[in-house]
């Protein structure tokens, strides 16, 4: 036991100490993370607070898009958890997750906010209400000195609300909409997106079918006059997605030309890229499969469970030594066909916590002097 101990802790510190500085410092909180789940002391909101800071400082760059996602969580075979409502389209029982996540130019991931939403819990105010706060939160954690923040949301954002708070923050936005408007020079949104001629193309990466692939786009833009304010239109269509590769995207970035007009389409599309996050926290972290009651100890769940997909983001981001090490962890066989799900990081992740956990308990139990134990 000693002996394998001994050589798992010299590969494991080889292994850590490979990582860039940012990575090593998410490593160390993972851990942290995984102790503190069984400390009744240790409230969500102190957890969530400990990812915001360590993640925030490992963005870089002049903007930084904030990613604003309204998730649902459901629970469908629950009935009697606290504040539980039903949720999404399909109206399940559950909960919805509103998040804020900052993404720099280089794909680095922070937690602007997180909160989950409690339709049931009593004193819940407002959904209009938790995404302002959302916003604000986002700013302070995510905005700094000569950063200029560009929030993007998809349709469930599409609220002139959300609009004038952004601009109030002196921020930017890109939001996909879908509710017509009337236009201060006549006509409606809806006329003008249909008949706008869409003359640029790309090819991007983008999630069709199941797996990412590279598709072409068509986009065109206008400026427009909605509710007072001079802003501009984006249209994007993406055939290979059928109907869902409609975009209209409404933005107050300055739109003069291609390149600038490029630049909102791409903001949208890292959007859909940041997708892998929320399948990472449901596929691979489970966040639908927690079995414990009450909203405080589901609330902590979330929080750790969080902080653990943002470091595994990292992870995948950063790719080799310290990825494939978690996939050998986790199971990976080599095989030609094998893909490297997140399940396998995870399984190797909670290996290697589990690990780290029971080397320290060795060390307790033998009084940190290195007697034989057992």
């Amino acid at each position: 036991m000693r002996g394998a101990l001994a050589a798992g802790s010299a590969r494991v510190s080889e292994m850590v100490a490979s990582l860039p500085s940012p990575l090593q410092n998410r490593f160390h909180q993972a851990k942290a993370l995984y102790r503190f789940l069984s400390n009744p002391r240790v409230k969500a909101e102190a957890l969530l607070d400990r990812v915001y800071q360590e993640s925030a400082t490992a963005l870089e760059g002049e903007e930084v898009l904030v990613l604003l996602d309204l998730s649902p969580v459901a629970k469908p075979y629950a009935r009697a958890l606290e504040g539980i409502a039903r949720v999404g389209k399909d109206r399940r029982p559950g909960y919805e997750l509103l998040t804020a996540l900052g993404l720099d130019p280089a794909g680095r991931l922070a937690l602007g906010y997180a909160h989950l939403v409690a339709y049931g819990e009593r004193g819940f105010a407002s959904l209009p209400k938790e995404v302002e706060g959302a916003i604000e939160a986002a700013r302070e954690r995510l905005g700094g000195v000569g950063r200029r923040l560009v929030y993007v949301a998809d349709r469930g954002f599409d609220d002139r609300k959300v609009f004038g708070q952004v601009l109030a923050l002196g921020e930017e936005f890109v939001v996909r909409v879908y509710r017509d408007r009337k236009l201060g020079e006549g006509g409606s949104l809806a006329k003008v997106a249909s008949s706008l001629a869409l003359p640029c193309g790309e090819e991007v990466e983008l999630r069709v079918g199941g797996r990412y692939q590279r598709v072409r786009l068509h986009f065109g833009w206008r400026e427009v006059e909605v509710e007072g304010r001079r802003l501009h239109l984006v249209v994007c269509r993406v055939p290979a997605l059928g109907r869902r590769g409609e975009w209209w995207l409404l933005t107050s970035l300055p739109v003069r030309g291609r390149e600038e007009a490029a630049r909102v389409v791409e903001a949208y599309r890292r959007r859909w890229e940041v997708e892998r996050f929320f399948r990472l926290l449901k596929t691979g972290l489970g966040l639908e499969t927690f079995q414990v009651r009450g909203l405080a100890r589901i609330r902590k769940v979330v929080a750790v469970l969080l902080g653990l997909a943002v470091f595994l983001w990292e992870v995948e981001r950063l790719g080799d030594p310290f990825k494939g090490f978690l996939l050998q962890l986790g199971g990976k066989l080599g095989l030609p066909s094998e893909r490297d799900g997140p399940y396998l990081l995870l399984r190797g992740l909670v290996r290697l916590l589990n690990y780290e956990v029971t080397q320290e308990l060795l060390k307790q139990a033998k009084g940190g002097r290195g007697r034989s134990f057992g």
